[in-house]
């Protein structure tokens, strides 16, 4: 108040901002309904009787319909405005409810009975939810959309020598500890039984997350890598859900590296938008040589003695991680 008369500020409201976050609201609680659906699903195929002749078709559907889901998710949730803050957020609270949840139903109730059931599903979603926020963390990091493309290399590379590779831990995890991936890896459910058709690690969905939010923040061709994703994702899933036990040149098609299609799909849908300089051409050939290299060194190491103790049950992880 200035010489005894009122005087008044106004204050604009910027639509564009306005509108921004009440779309990045939805697609938050879009992404939240998504994984509580889900949750739901998992406890119903469980323990709604299934007649056995439609048992391979409703399997199969089940795959399908729990792969491409939360891709769908992932991919509409990334064009949010993603900040430091809300990917740790989201991470902590993700591990929150998948420790927490998954401790109690495996460590107090056995994994019997719906209620350990309905716990364990929804831990599953409490993991997609962390990997979406350790995926939004490390998206977060990468400066500029040029080092999406070693990133995608190099992560290719270290994923076939953790899952194929004699050295691979991965390998030896599945073959030896296969409760350490059970116990940390997205399920695909089963029809009519509690027990998982298949595991994909967390790896998948962490790095899946991570790409297509970093494309959505340098304006890439998000879409057209997303259209690309889902097919050659699922495909890769049913492959090793109907071959896993099928061996090709001595890989098994029971364990297969996932990030190999997710990096392929991100680098060739996005080929035109990278304009490296001579430098950052000869550093992503470097990462290219040293990717190779890896899994070299992976695939030349003799094979580990397997755990004669240790009886693993059939696991189907889609890659690295697992899956």
């Amino acid at each position: 108040m200035k010489g005894g008369s009122p005087s008044f500020e106004v204050i604009g409201i910027d639509p564009y901002h306005s509108s921004r976050s009440h779309a990045d609201t939805r697609r938050l609680a879009l992404f939240f309904s998504v994984l509580a659906m889900l949750a739901v699903l998992r406890v119903v195929l469980g323990l709604v009787p299934v007649p056995l002749g439609w048992v391979p078709a409703a399997s199969l559907l089940v795959t399908m319909f729990f792969v491409f889901v939360p891709i769908v998710a992932l991919f509409r949730v990334a064009g949010h405005a993603w900040t430091p803050r809300l990917a740790t957020g989201l991470l902590a609270g993700g591990v929150l409810v998948h420790v927490g949840l998954g401790f109690a139903a495996q460590g107090l109730l056995r994994n019997e009975g719906p209620v350990a059931a309905f716990l364990t599903a929804f831990a599953q979603a409490g993991l997609l939810t962390w990997c979406l926020g350790l995926g939004g963390l490390l998206a977060t990091m990468i400066r500029e959309k040029n080092m999406l493309l070693p990133i995608a290399i190099f992560l290719a590379g270290f994923d076939i020598f953790l899952v194929l590779t004699p050295a691979g831990p991965t390998k030896y995890v599945v073959e030896n500890r296969p409760e350490i991936l059970q116990a940390v890896a997205y399920q695909v459910p089963s029809v009519g039984t509690a027990a998982p058709l298949a595991y994909i690690g967390p790896a998948d969905f962490l790095f899946l997350g991570a790409f297509f939010i970093a494309l959505f923040r340098f304006q890439m061709q998000t879409k057209r890598a997303f259209y690309w994703m889902v097919p050659t994702l699922i495909v890769y899933l049913l492959t090793v859900v109907l071959f896993g036990s099928v061996r090709i040149g001595g890989v098994a098609l029971g364990a297969l590296p996932a990030l190999v299609p997710i990096g392929f799909c991100v680098m060739l849908t996005n080929l035109r938008e990278f304009r490296l300089s001579r430098d950052e051409k000869w550093a992503t050939l470097v990462v290219a040589l040293l990717a190779v290299g890896i899994v070299v060194f992976g695939a030349t190491r003799p094979t580990p003695v397997r755990d004669q103790g240790a009886v693993p049950k059939a696991v189907s992880p889609a890659s690295g991680d697992s899956a």
